[in-house]
C-alpha cells in the first residue's frame, strides 16, 4: 500500500525513515489533486479562477456586491457583502447550494474556492463589469 508522502510502492522499505507518512499525515504542501498551495491551511490560490463584480451598491459602512466567478470553464455566480472598518477589510461571499454541488463535482472544495474568491477580492483581483450604485 503507497501511503501519502511515500515515493515509492516498496512496502519492505525503511518503516522508521519517516513516521508521518506511516501515520497517513502529509505536511507537505501538496494536495492530493497535485495542485501546490501557498500556505499552511490547504487553501489553493486558483490561478485560473477569475472573478467579475456586475453590480455593486456602496453606502458609508459596507456595499453590497453581485458577480460571477470562472473556474475551469464553470460560470459561478455569486453575491456579496464587503465591509472594511474595525479589523480590516473582509468580504463575505454566497453562493447556491446548486453552485455547491457543481464545485464539488468538479473536484473542488468549494469553502476553498470561495476563500480564493474573498481573496480575489480584497486584492482587488477582479474585473468590474458595472457601474457603480448608490
Amino acid at each position: 500500500m503507497n501511503l501519502v508522502g511515500d515515493d515509492n510502492n516498496d512496502s519492505s522499505s525503511n518503516s522508521s525513515s519517516n513516521s508521518n507518512s506511516n501515520s497517513g499525515i502529509d505536511n507537505s504542501d501538496k494536495r492530493r489533486d497535485d495542485r501546490r498551495t501557498r500556505d499552511g491551511y490547504g487553501y489553493d490560490r486558483y490561478d485560473d479562477l477569475k472573478v467579475y463584480v456586475t453590480n455593486l451598491y456602496a453606502s458609508d459602512i459596507t456595499s453590497r456586491l453581485n458577480g460571477y466567478f470562472v473556474l475551469n470553464g464553470a460560470r459561478v455566480r455569486f453575491r456579496s457583502i464587503a465591509f472594511g472598518r474595525i479589523g480590516g477589510h473582509n468580504i463575505h461571499v454566497k453562493i447556491s447550494k446548486r453552485s455547491e454541488e457543481v464545485l464539488k463535482r468538479m473536484g473542488y472544495d468549494p469553502e476553498h474556492v470561495l476563500v480564493a474568491v474573498q481573496m480575489k477580492m480584497i486584492e482587488g483581483d477582479v474585473i468590474i463589469e458595472a457601474k457603480m450604485k448608490e
